[in-house]
């Protein structure tokens, strides 16, 4: 309570109670304080202009310096490694013995290698690289992750060459828990080239630079050289014999059975596949911590040589290190050829292991190691495995797959027979029919289901109208339908409309309906194009603008290609107002549209449209509305 008239405010209870430290502000008084700061900042500025801190590595850290330092970074990755979850099969040698490749050929340059000492280099560097088996110790597993992954600033630890690629970094990590167990003979033994190391010598002269590892680029970019052929932490005579460096990893043979499968069989794949995954590699398009550092030493002429080289070896298989389970090796071939419907995934044989992969640039997977496509196709689902071509739909689809589907798609795959592209050792990866087995269902319901539903919209029998609202669905494959239902059902392609109608219908009747479509008889376009337009439309069609990336339509779109890969859909006769709708739609920003652009995941077209002219995409509209509908084969989901 205050007396009455009294100018002071009530005070609370805490102020009653609380201790006077008036005193305190007659001994230092804030102007003090922060007089007494910039006189410090003024000090620690002139200490830096005038150089009178010294940087040079031959002084030594104080010891404050050292432990302080020493204790933030351990606390800094103690409290990042919470979050992070081992994998179950660490301990797996095979993992261990891929870690131990990259750890000779990189990390011993530093840290030493067992039976040897440090390099001299190197322990005159400061902060001075330690030996490890006597510090790994100190870290758990997830920790050691950590630093493997992001590296240490202000030391000479570097992170990972891509931040995508968890299933590599894990093996470095099942590499270092092995490494205080190793004497020298233990580990020359584990490193050591094949018996048989392969001769491939390739002209390294080449003085052609190329971009490599954009992902690196960090400013102030003027003062690197990111470029390939670079220097780098590898074998002495890597670039005289670069291919007895992939041996490490890959084997004599191509195989990669000296890894246990961790690294890719190559005798598998075609000349143009290698060369186009060493360009990726070495540009950054395609992200490996391993393969990025090997490819981005390698000249335009070693990277050809060893493409061709390993194509010509004999075709090998890696056979797994316990026979699979049959009923896993069923699932895989379920999907491998069937697909999800229930998740809108395609059968991975349209592209991989059928005149599909031809047309897409895929790599044969029949005959692959099991761990490796386990490994790819987790890294895919994480979405960051990077592409080798132009396109890659395998993020997307692999998004949807669980662990046991991933599994089961590596048990049968790699119980295959290798298929081998032309001038190779032929056999058949499975039986064709497999591919795209005949799967009819009750036509007459489909029928019913069409008339009653499907021609509300789609008026004239199917054909669309006149004014291009809806399609023409006759010129399209049965293929190509169900998984267009399919992803408009799973929401993987927006469509509110088409929601609403299909949303009551089960998968077998949406299979069924597309298979009565795609028995229906191909028919001319209603509307009439513009003759001019066709006529200018027919170049790109037919030649595309490689100047801006865009590919010849007729690549994808004519009868070989449709026939090759039935996901297609068939343009020639669709409505021309259809067509321009729908490049326009594809040229449009996602968040532009009231219902997103079809980004689907077997759609390459947003990126394509968005490179062509608001005229060349009418032109190609008219072009394909111009054109004669294309007879169908009798495929069917």
């Amino acid at each position: 309570m205050t007396e009455p008239g009294s100018d002071r405010k009530p005070q609370t209870a805490w102020q009653m109670l609380r201790p006077d430290f008036n005193w305190l502000g007659h001994l230092v008084s804030w102007k003090v304080i922060i007089g007494a700061v910039v006189i410090a900042g003024i000090g620690f500025g002139l200490l830096i202009i005038t150089g009178g801190i010294n940087v040079a590595a031959d002084q030594p850290d104080s010891w404050v310096a050292r432990h302080f330092l020493h204790f933030v970074f351990k606390r800094s990755v103690a409290s990042r490694a919470r979050s992070v979850v081992p994998p179950g099969d660490l301990a797996e040698p095979s993992r261990v013995r891929l870690g131990a490749q990259h750890f000779d050929m990189v990390c011993g340059n530093c840290h030493g290698r067992p039976g040897f000492g440090q390099s001299v280099t190197a322990l005159s560097m400061s902060p001075r690289p330690q030996n490890l088996p006597k510090v790994l110790g100190q870290f758990t597993d997830e920790e050691l992750y950590m630093i493997v992954e992001h590296g240490v600033k202000y030391s000479a630890m570097p992170s990972w060459p891509t931040s995508q690629r968890s299933d590599e970094i894990w093996s470095m990590v099942a590499f270092l828990r092995q490494l205080p167990k190793l004497d020298g003979k233990a580990y020359l033994e584990m490193t050591a080239l094949p018996d048989r190391a392969p001769a491939a010598p390739a002209d390294a002269g080449d003085a052609t630079l190329r971009p490599a590892n954009p992902q690196q680029n960090t400013p102030p970019t003027d003062e690197y050289l990111y470029a390939a052929p670079a220097g780098g932490f590898s074998d002495q005579h890597f670039h005289q014999n670069p291919a007895a460096t992939c041996a490490r990893c890959h084997g004599a043979d191509g195989s990669g059975a000296v890894t246990g499968g961790e690294a890719p069989n190559l005798t598998i794949q075609d000349a143009g596949y290698l060369k186009s995954a060493l360009e990726a590699y070495t540009s950054g398009a395609r992200k490996s911590g391993f393969m990025q550092n090997i490819a981005a030493q390698l000249s335009g002429q070693q990277v050809a040589a060893l493409s061709n080289y390993y194509a010509s070896l004999p075709v090998q298989t890696v056979s797994p290190q316990q026979p699979a389970d049959p009923a896993l090796v069923k699932r895989g071939e379920m999907i491998a050829t069937l697909g999800i419907r229930e998740r809108a995934i395609p059968a991975c044989a349209f592209c991989h292991e059928s005149n599909g992969s031809k047309l897409t640039g895929a790599p044969h997977i029949a005959g692959q190691s099991a761990t490796f496509l386990r490994r790819q196709l987790g890294a895919l689902r994480l979405g960051g495995r990077g592409s080798t071509g132009p396109w890659n739909p395998m993020p997307a689809e692999a998004h949807d797959l669980g662990d046991d589907d991933i599994a089961a798609l590596a048990a049968f795959y790699s119980g295959l027979k290798p298929a081998k592209a032309a001038g190779n050792q032929q056999v058949a990866a499975m039986p064709q029919a497999a591919v795209a087995p005949a799967i009819t269902g009750d036509l007459g319901a489909a029928k019913q289901i069409f008339e009653t539903r499907c021609t509300k919209c789609h008026a004239n029998d199917g054909r669309g109208d006149k004014e291009g609202n809806f399609p023409d669905l006759t010129i399209q494959t049965a293929p190509y339908v169900a998984q267009t239902l399919y992803s408009f059902r799973t929401r993987a392609r927006p469509n509110e409309k088409m929601r609403e109608v299909i949303d009551s219908l089960t998968f077998d009747e949406m299979t069924s309906l597309a298979n009565y479509v795609g028995s229906l008889t191909p028919q001319p376009a209603l509307a009439k194009p513009d003759a001019d337009a066709a006529s200018r439309g027919e170049a790109i069609a037919m030649h595309g603008a490689p100047d801006r990336g865009v590919p010849a339509c007729l690549g994808c779109h004519d009868v070989k290609a449709t026939d090759a890969l039935p996901l297609i859909p068939r343009l020639q006769g669709q409505s021309p107002f259809y067509l321009r709708s729908r490049l326009d739609n594809f040229a449009t920003p996602h968040e532009a549209m009231p219902y997103g652009v079809d980004a689907s995941a077997l759609n390459p077209m947003p990126a394509i449209a968005g490179r062509l002219t608001d005229r060349e995409r009418a032109d190609l509209a008219a072009y394909f509305a111009a054109a004669s509908p294309m007879e169908k084969s009798v495929v069917h989901p």
